[in-house]
């Protein structure tokens, strides 16, 4: 089975930071440190999507025009033509619009209104449960079939992301 985006959004929950596009660059920069986020959607006067805010085009913008940032909102710098998916997108389809577009972030659309946000770390991440929770169902296989070159691991479990080693 294919892994969908509903399926990030099931765990990281559809909460999501957005910011206005007549925010000032400065306060958008403030509130994407303030939540320890790479990235923000921007939403119109219509509660819209408009484009996407990142450190890196804030950087972008900082090198182009330096002081000159302060005078600048989120729609004067904000990516317009950021790729989107749906719930029922495959994290493999997402993964290649990132890489195509070079976007960490990819807004989730379900019905016309903003549903979720899924980012590079949040495929990375359930890429890696499912490579780690396979790799326990083959080991597990393999020691339960009495194999006799296999020996059960007496180690603790894997780490999970997101467990600190103690």
């Amino acid at each position: 089975m294919s892994s969908r985006v509903f399926h990030i959004l099931a765990q990281k929950g559809n909460t999501v930071i957005t910011v206005r596009a007549d925010d000032p660059v400065l306060d958008v920069a403030t509130t994407l440190a303030r939540h320890n986020i790479g990235g923000a959607p921007v939403l119109g006067a219509d509660d819209q999507l408009v484009g996407m805010i990142s450190e890196k085009v804030i950087v972008h913008a900082l090198s182009q025009r330096g002081a000159d940032i302060s005078t600048l909102t989120a729609k004067d710098i904000m990516t317009r033509d950021t790729p989107t998916a749906t719930p029922d997108d495959s994290i493999y389809d997402i993964a290649c619009r990132m890489t195509y577009s070079r976007s960490r972030h990819v807004p989730v659309m379900e019905n016309g209104k903003l549903a979720g946000l899924v980012s590079i770390g949040d495929i990375v991440k359930l890429r890696a449960e499912n490579a780690e929770q396979e790799a326990r169902e083959l080991q597990d296989y393999v020691t339960g079939s009495d194999h006799g070159a296999v020996k059960s691991p007496n180690d603790a479990p894997p780490m999970q992301c997101g467990d600190k080693e103690s």
